[in-house]
């Protein structure tokens, strides 16, 4: 269905086409999942601990033994939260 001249759009509707096509930068990923472990875990990572590969959606931690089993017990929660904040397409789906 058209929409007529003068018809009023969702604001969501006019960003739909980027939403679709637009892959989020690397630093973007990176902070919001330093943002999401702290409020999840309560722990605060430093950017140079955390990289991500964009090709392959998979975000790695160089970080302590201890630190990596807490993100690995926490992982499929960490990633919920990261769809939700970046969208399914633009969201790790692994983390080492």
């Amino acid at each position: 269905m058209r929409k007529g001249r003068g018809e009023i759009k969702k604001v969501s509707d006019l960003f739909e086409k980027y939403r679709k096509t637009l892959i989020a930068p690397q630093r973007t990923v990176i902070i919001t999942f330093i943002e999401v472990v702290d409020e999840v875990i309560g722990i605060k990572l430093d950017q140079k601990a955390v990289r991500y590969a964009p090709a392959s959606r998979t975000l790695s931690v160089t970080a302590g033994g201890p630190l990596k089993s807490e993100l690995r017990l926490h992982k499929d929660e960490l990633i919920a939260h990261m769809k939700g904040r970046l969208g399914e397409k633009n969201a790790p789906t692994t983390i080492l």
